[in-house]
């Protein structure tokens, strides 16, 4: 994590490591853990987005319009069947435990509130410390990364694919999108050279 102010550079998690923390924070029963994890890398929403969701939301849905806060345009966002599945396991949970309220954020805290992103960043600090994951200044940040990494990775690192995160993260340039996804000239290179 940054101090206050501060630019740190994050990177995105590696897919399969990603899953597999998925895996281990489901057997501990660390839920909420897992869904931030879950929602915030197969949606690849800003935290402030993320940790406004609210169950009626999602919940049984295929997809939902979300208005970004930060640049105020509608997003039409397709829902996961994976998402799904981890939104139904926990909401099961929740409501066996009696703690399940559809109109409540995705992720409250025990008072029924939603949680800030101070508290996400240290929730995800201490998953990835706990869990030994590789990851460069891990944060909140780290789960939309991992998701453009995993967008780009599975077409093939194309152009295209820049083109299509661009569009939805809402930056100014493909330029931008390379930058914050974290490719290198030296990749963008070895593209080339395996035509």
């Amino acid at each position: 994590m940054s101090l206050k102010n501060t630019k740190t550079t994050t990177s995105g998690l590696d897919w399969n490591s990603m899953l597999g923390l998925l895996v281990r924070l489901k057997q501990e029963k660390n839920y909420r853990a897992y869904l931030l994890i879950a929602t915030g890398c197969y949606f690849g929403l800003r935290i402030g987005d993320l940790l406004n969701l609210k169950w009626v939301d999602l919940f049984e849905k295929d997809e939902f319009i979300l208005v970004e806060q930060k640049t105020n345009k509608k997003r039409k966002i397709t829902i996961n069947s994976f998402v799904k599945d981890a939104l139904s396991f926990v909401a099961e949970i929740n409501t066996t435990s009696g703690k399940f309220d559809m109109s409540g954020h995705l992720f409250q805290n025990r008072q029924g509130n939603k949680i800030t992103v101070q508290f996400a960043n240290l929730m995800l600090h201490d998953v990835f410390t706990r869990f030994n994951v590789r990851v460069q200044n891990g944060s909140t940040h780290t789960l939309r990364k991992t998701f453009g990494k995993r967008v780009w990775e599975m077409d093939n690192k194309s152009e295209r694919s820049l083109v299509y995160l661009s569009e939805m993260f809402s930056h100014s340039s493909i330029a931008t999108t390379k930058k914050y996804i974290g490719v290198t000239e030296k990749q963008i290179s070895e593209v080339y050279l395996k035509l």
